[in-house]
């Protein structure tokens, strides 16, 4: 165990010259290793601050000619693929010139092949939106109506060159887009309209889109403003219907708008985008650069400067800690001596400097070593003192540091518990009594964490089995503010709790019959008073004494009259439930609380206490002695305030049952409600 006087000087002077002591190689303990750290984060800090600076102007240079270039390459695919569109449109429209009388088999007779490039088919439809004529001409194309088609119904309407939206042929089952044009006859009346048809997936103008790339990951995407996209590199159908949310960027550029915004990829990364319209087929062209590939030019070259700059810090670094080391070799020497002070090889540190910092720090500790050195003598002696005051105490005693652990437990301690209990609080808390070890410990918990005392009565199990009650006293340690520890008492307590509880039960039992007293019965009506005004539960009591019973006093004798009552008592416990309460007040008078007992259950149960009584028989001298009784029952009103008008209320209804003839049983102002027995 420690003092107050032994935790302040041997605290100080331990921790002192541990720091001291420590081998002045360990990097970041030692003043010549935070020097050197401190040079290299300053160093660092320096670098992280340009390369901070360098990497925003950077990025704006960067985001800046981006946006340019992203700009340009928008335009240019934008105006190649409305090159494209235009100039289908207008070999459709040309060749509608020569088609201005609907005739079948117009097409067929024409040297088309040089339109094979441009479009996998062509079909002539007329008013009806039937196709008249077809090129290639193949079986089952020519006849067939689509008047239900958007294209038809806007060439109907409009016609005007028009690029229809991406369907599925009901014919040939591929994924198709319309190039259509007007067709008039030679006075200009509107006769139908001709159709190129563009394959989604064979077409040149389609395929083409594979190798618009930007870089390793920028590509190019092409949707229609009706929310379908018809091309993305990794895209495996030849149209994918967008879903409803989309980026806001995108949104807008199916409304109409063009420009420039930064929108996540298909795969959630962050990218630059620009959307530049189709007016011809309606379509929106999406040119998309990953920022990652965007920036990966600043990346490198700031990776490559950020390389620069650790190298230039691994080649100062050597020469900062050798100029450190230098400087700082007395503290090598003052290392050395602190750990041959701890171990006691020196008394003073000896060191000569001229370093008038380094002068007094050696003064200081020569001196604190000096002050320990009187200390220790004086806590030695006082701890001797204070072991031999605690271990001849009669009383058990123990002390424990600050977080409870046991530090000194002295003879008297380990009789009371027994010498194979373990000395240790966790080994002695698994003894205490399971209902009660979860509070106990909790309470010593809290009166630790509070630095305060610990007062508490248990059982305990010592090392033979046996159960026993401890009374626990603890006071805390508080030196110079500092909590240290606690020091307790431990008094074996067990007699004194049989002794109070044999005391108790006496108090309020009758000695001859063991049942409660009118001591013990008036508590229990009382608890009962308070319970029934909390709840209503209904409680009635039962009041009756011997009819008969002088006689057998008078004549057997007094030994005789408690062998009688003795077997009333037995009769009695034998009818109550074991919620019930049975009392004898004197001489022959007896009761009985029955408790949650309605009027109607207290008659049955008095019913058959009366019957067993009147049953019951002594023999003695060739003669056979019996009484009977005469009960009372009554229960709380909603007027009572005391037990006394309740047991008023019983004893009249004993009196009653006594004027009525006897061996009865009456309620309470009721008349009796049973025979004779």
């Amino acid at each position: 165990m420690t003092t107050s006087s032994e935790g302040g000087g041997r605290g100080f002077g331990s921790r002192l010259l541990g720091i001291l002591s420590r081998p002045l190689t360990l990097p970041l303990l030692t003043l010549r290793g935070r020097l050197l750290a401190g040079a290299g984060l300053l160093w660092a800090v320096l670098c992280i601050t340009l390369l901070t600076y360098g990497w925003q102007a950077g990025h704006l240079l960067v985001d800046k000619t981006n946006h340019q270039h992203l700009r340009y390459e928008a335009e240019l695919i934008r105006n190649s693929i409305t090159y494209q569109v235009n100039a289908r449109l207008q070999v459709l429209e040309r060749l509608a010139q020569h088609l201005s009388e609907p005739i079948g088999d117009a097409l067929g007779t024409r040297q088309l092949d040089a339109l094979t490039p441009l479009f996998e088919g062509l079909v002539r439809f007329d008013l009806d939106s039937r196709i008249v004529d077809a090129w290639p001409t193949r079986s089952g194309i020519v006849g067939a109506r689509f008047p239900d088609r958007d294209y038809a119904r806007f060439m109907h309407a409009f016609q005007q060159p028009h690029v229809s939206a991406p369907f599925v042929s009901r014919l040939t089952g591929d994924p198709l887009v319309m190039m259509l044009v007007p067709l008039h006859d030679a006075e200009g009346r509107y006769t139908g309209f001709l159709g190129g048809v563009v394959n989604i997936d064979q077409s040149r103008l389609f395929k083409g889109f594979e190798h618009l790339r930007l870089g390793e990951r920028g590509h190019v995407t092409i949707t229609t403003a009706a929310g379908q996209r018809l091309y993305h590199p990794e895209q495996r159908q030849a149209v994918v219907e967008l879903p409803d949310t989309l980026p806001p960027a995108l949104d807008r550029a199916l409304y109409g708008w063009q420009g420039e915004a930064e929108e996540a990829t298909t795969s959630g990364e962050p990218a630059l985008v620009a959307y530049r319209q189709v007016w011809p087929a309606d379509w929106i062209v999406g040119v998309h650069l990953p920022n990652a590939q965007a920036e990966a030019p600043l990346v490198a070259g700031m990776r490559r400067i950020t390389q620069l700059a650790w190298w230039a810090l691994g080649l100062v670094l050597p020469v900062l800690g050798l100029l450190i080391w230098l400087a700082l070799r007395p503290l090598t020497r003052l290392a050395r001596q602190a750990r041959e002070l701890r171990d006691g090889q020196r008394h003073l540190l000896e060191i000569p400097t001229r370093m008038p910092e380094l002068r007094r720090v050696i003064d200081v500790i020569n001196q604190t070593t000096q002050a320990r050195r009187a200390n220790l003598h004086d806590l030695t002696r006082r701890k001797a003192l204070l072991n031999a005051t605690l271990a001849a105490s009669p009383q058990g005693m123990f002390v424990t540091d600050p977080r409870g652990r046991l530090t000194f437990l002295n003879e008297a301690l380990n009789k009371t518990l027994g010498t194979s209990v373990s000395q240790t609080l966790e080994s002695w808390a698994h003894r205490i009594h399971p209902e009660e070890r979860v509070p106990v410990r909790e309470a010593w918990r809290q009166s630790l964490a509070r630095q305060q005392g610990f007062m508490r009565q248990f059982r305990f199990v010592d090392h033979e089995g046996k159960q026993r009650w401890l009374d626990i006293h603890t006071s805390a340690i508080h030196v110079e503010g500092e909590f240290i520890g606690v020091v307790g008492t431990v008094r074996d307590i067990t007699q004194h709790r049989h002794d109070d509880a044999l005391r108790r039960w006496e108090a309020e039992h009758d000695p001859l019959t063991g049942l409660l007293n009118r001591r013990g019965l008036t508590r229990r009506l009382e608890e009962a008073l308070v319970e029934w005004q909390k709840t209503g539960d209904q409680t009635a009591v039962l009041l009756f004494d011997l009819d008969h019973f002088k006689p057998i006093n008078d004549q057997g004798g007094h030994a005789l009259g408690d062998r009688m009552l003795q077997r009333i008592a037995e009769t009695i416990r034998g009818v109550a439930r074991s919620s019930d309460h049975a009392a004898r007040q004197g001489g022959d008078e007896f009761a009985v609380l029955l408790t949650g007992c309605s009027l109607d259950q207290a008659q049955t149960l008095a019913e058959v206490l009366r019957e067993r009584v009147a049953s019951l028989a002594i023999e003695h001298q060739e003669h056979r002695w019996q009484v009977t009784a005469s009960i009372g029952i009554s229960c709380f009103q909603p007027g009572d305030r005391e037990i006394d008008a309740m047991l008023a209320r019983a004893d009249a209804a004993s009196y009653r049952a006594k004027q009525g003839g006897r061996n009865r049983v009456v309620i309470d102002e009721d008349k009796p409600r049973s025979v004779t027995g």
